[in-house]
């Protein structure tokens, strides 16, 4: 049984167990006992972007192995930020973790998930119901049902990998959001709701250069699958400008990555996107204005 006791203490074998526990059922168990750990230590709580900062790609696609000590350390006394980072590994994760994760779904393992899944039913741990009232406020909420919740998701992502399925993608936003370019409504209400999916870029604050940059992928894929719609709602015209003006847009999105890649201050490449973003959907609201 993995407990958060029993840590390896070499930092190269800390980045190994990270990468092992981050994918099993158990993390849930060994949050609840850091967290009852560090209860009193912990100051102000970080996001996981202050954490990985420019390494967030870097984890997703490669593994544990790019942490600092130092980056180490404050995952494990914040340790809801683990359950945080196994989400992102399943959704988003590279051949790295989907490896892993397809590894897990031999015979053995499913059969070890069933059997702790099982338990956790019938029987909480006791270590995971002691000192609530010690250990952060996540911690209010039952270990119990969360630890279900989490494996029971996990459980389904490894089904998909096991029928040689790739994982559902996180929910789109924007132009990606499901919906978002079939609804049946007149042109005009089309091109305002257009406007309105873009405008969701201003829904999620980015706090550091690898979620800007991320954001600005997702918006510029926002930008393909526009490209690519039929937009059965807009005339042939209507269809022609918008379509030329999202190739447009795309082309000054990669403008925007690629400076931000090239050094570009976190400040001035977030204003330049978001003043980039209100010019489009001006244009959007603008052309609604004029079609019939």
């Amino acid at each position: 049984m993995l407990t958060a006791f029993n840590l390896p203490e070499e930092t190269d074998e800390l980045r190994a167990w990270l990468d092992d526990i981050l994918l099993q059922p158990e993390l849930m168990s060994i949050v609840s006992q850091l967290a009852a750990v560090h209860a009193e230590e912990n100051g102000a709580q970080p996001t996981l972007d202050d954490v990985l900062q420019d390494q967030r790609e870097t984890v997703l696609a490669q593994g544990c192995q790019v942490l600092s000590p130092l980056q180490i350390q404050q995952l494990l006394t914040h340790p809801e930020l683990l359950l945080e980072l196994q989400e992102h590994l399943f959704l988003e994760g590279g051949a790295f973790w989907q490896e892993r994760i397809a590894a897990l779904t031999d015979e053995t393992e499913v059969s070890r998930g069933q059997d702790w899944l099982k338990q956790q039913i019938a029987e909480p741990p006791a270590t995971e119901t002691q000192n609530v009232t010690t250990a952060p406020a996540f911690q209010t909420v039952s270990y119990r049902k969360i630890g279900i919740i989490g494996f029971v998701s996990a459980a389904l992502v490894l089904v998909a990998v096991f029928l040689n399925q790739q994982p559902a993608a996180p929910q789109g936003w924007g132009w990606n959001r499901p919906g978002a370019l079939t609804a049946d409504v007149p042109a005009a209400e089309y091109l305002n709701q257009l406007a309105d999916s873009a405008e969701e870029w201003f829904n999620k604050p980015t706090e550091t250069k690898a979620a800007l940059e991320t954001r600005l992928k997702q918006f510029r894929a926002g930008c393909e699958t526009l490209i690519k719609a039929p937009h059965p709602q807009l005339s042939q015209d209507d269809r022609t400008w918008l379509v030329e003006r999202c190739q447009a847009w795309a082309g000054k999105l990669d403008e925007q990555i690629a400076a931000l890649n090239e050094g570009a201050d976190l400040q001035s490449a977030d204003e330049a996107a978001d003043s980039l973003i209100r010019k489009l959907v001006k244009a959007l609201r603008t052309r609604a204005n004029t079609v019939g």
